[in-house]
């Protein structure tokens, strides 16, 4: 925290342009305004299960049970946030182009379309802005940060060999929607991914007698056509409204007074699978067969 300039990221935001500096803006708009552990974990997990809900991409997660999402969830959350980390914190330098060429290697052992991979990542871009409304009816993002994030990922898109990306943001959003009405599915790969997801968020942030309170309360950052494509209970209203007032809480009141705190990055809390961590070691693969 900079006691002399205390809202140091908002202040250094206000003088970069979106298209110019997307890169920094976007680490400082999410990992520095609202990268806590829970918040990254809870908004990527999220994001994990809307994926899920595509029953082509819940079929190359759940392999058969084979897929590291159900044998190890932890593990495979934190290789998806290490990955995550080296891009913000990286972007297209020499380190992030290592970590984009070793996800692409990883991603050529699965039957994956383009299409997938552009939701995959448009979930990224878009679903922090999308739940953050749902959850607290206030934007994430200012509409200059919401643009950093487009060019940021973008860039990265390009970089993954990812194409026929949506011209602007809007029209990101706008595809990202539309793809969710057309793709979206029951199936039981899908539901079994999900499950596995919100066991592993109980145990992460609830102590074990709780297990099942937490998983409501995962359940509850869905929205409901989330919920009805994979066939899940509706959380009873106390949860929910449990954690909007949280959300409420949070952006609307704690993330605005409170000042900006030091500079931090996602690889700062997801390294503990990796003793000595260094992103060619993350994924399911041996590092010796990786490039």
């Amino acid at each position: 925290m900079n006691f002399l300039n205390p809202f140091w990221a908002r202040k250094k935001i206000a003088t970069l342009e979106a298209d110019k500096d997307a890169h920094e803006i976007a680490h400082l708009a999410f990992e520095v305004r609202y990268g806590t552990p829970l918040f990254t974990h809870s908004i990527f997990s999220v994001a994990f299960a809307r994926q899920a809900a595509v029953p082509s991409i819940a079929r190359v997660l759940y392999r058969g049970g084979k897929g590291g999402i159900i044998t190890n969830t932890k593990k495979r959350n934190n290789d998806t946030l290490l990955f995550f980390g080296e891009f913000y914190k990286h972007g297209d330098k020499n380190e992030g182009r290592q970590a984009i060429e070793l996800l692409n290697f990883i991603h050529s052992h699965f039957p994956i379309t383009n299409e997938e991979n552009l939701y995959t990542l448009a979930t990224i871009v878009c679903e922090p802005k999308r739940n953050a409304i749902f959850l607290s009816n206030k934007d994430l993002f200012t509409p200059k940060e919401f643009r950093a994030m487009y060019n940021f990922w973008k860039r990265l898109c390009v970089l993954m060999n990812i194409h026929s990306i949506p011209e602007s943001e809007a029209a990101m959003y706008q595809w990202y929607e539309d793809f969710e009405r057309k793709n979206y599915g029951y199936s039981d790969e899908g539901k079994k991914v999900v499950e596995a997801l919100a066991a592993e968020f109980a145990e992460r942030w609830y102590p074990r007698f709780m297990h099942y309170h937490g998983t409501q309360y995962y359940y509850s950052l869905f929205d409901d056509f989330l919920l009805q494509t994979l066939h899940i209970p509706k959380p009873h209203f106390i949860y929910r409204y449990a954690v909007k007032g949280y959300m409420w809480f949070q952006l609307r009141i704690l993330f605005q007074i409170l000042p900006d705190p030091s500079d931090r990055n996602v690889l700062d809390y997801y390294t503990v699978d990796y003793p000595d961590y260094h992103i060619s070691k993350v994924g399911p693969f041996p590092a010796k067969t990786k490039p």
